[in-house]
């Protein structure tokens, strides 16, 4: 009952930390070219996996960056996400999809609803990522495919949020704390980001990134042996796996039509 009662209760923080920061930094510009801003492991695994009026639930939509490239593909999108704000900018940009209002640990959907799975950097947000995963492997129809994509243990995104990060969200739940890390740690970050982004990105965008990577309530990181071990135990199987995202790591898993045998 405690671990449950806390896990609510750090649900609800990420909840208002990404009403108050979404993990929103699209331009008008990469808005009118949404295939340019998909990771190249998603663009791949639709192309190789997706057809047109597939029932995709992309879990964990954000402001909609996915979804909007997913609809417009053609696609029968039926986004969720845990806040109401990144909900609304995602509805904004996307329409043609479903939205719904939930969480990942408890997903609102009947057992085997979708032929595709998205969960993209979500659910090491989550309390408790293998049950988040353990629900996106429910929804998934037998012979369906799940795209996850989740912070690599092993890549050094681990030690910044881990050591680096846990000074500076002390400090910014304080209003001193807060300008402090405006007045010194904000800057050279948002500097790199705009020599990455060749002078595209905006301040809102850096602040948002800086917010998701650095201020998160919840983050974890996961091995690659790790993931194909809750694989193992959920009856999926490893289809393709690709580490080039750097922090991130991309897995197309399938699932199989019953635990014993093989699609």
């Amino acid at each position: 009952m405690a671990a449950e009662k806390e896990q609510q209760t750090l649900q609800r923080r990420t909840a208002a930390h990404y009403d108050a920061y979404p993990f929103d930094f699209l331009t008008p510009e990469d808005e009118a070219s949404i295939a340019t801003m998909q990771p190249r492991p998603f663009l791949r695994f639709i192309r190789e996996h997706a057809k047109a009026g597939m029932k995709v639930g992309e879990i964990g939509c954000g402001p909609g960056r996915g979804t909007m490239y997913l609809t417009q593909a053609g696609f029968d999108v039926t986004a969720l996400d845990l806040s109401g704000t990144s909900i609304a900018l995602a509805r904004g940009r996307a329409p043609g999809a479903q939205f719904v209002q939930g969480s990942n640990l408890d997903l609102p959907f009947a057992d085997a609803t979708f032929d595709l799975v998205v969960s993209d950097g979500v659910i090491h947000h989550t309390p408790d990522a293998y049950r988040a995963f353990a629900e996106n492997v429910r929804v998934l129809k037998p012979g369906g495919l799940m795209y996850l994509g989740v912070y690599n243990r092993r890549r050094y995104y681990y030690y910044l949020y881990t050591y680096f990060g846990a000074p500076v969200r002390r400090l910014e739940r304080t209003r001193l704390g807060r300008a402090l890390v405006y007045g010194t740690v904000f800057p050279p970050y948002y500097l790199a980001h705009l020599v990455k982004s060749r002078g595209k990105r905006t301040v809102r965008g850096a602040r948002n990134f800086f917010y998701d990577y650095v201020i998160t309530p919840q983050a974890s990181f996961h091995t690659r042996e790790e993931v194909a071990e809750w694989a193992v135990r959920s009856g999926l199987d490893l289809t393709d796996y690709d580490p080039s995202m750097g922090n991130v790591h991309v897995f197309v898993l399938r699932k199989r039509q019953d635990r014993r045998g093989t699609v």
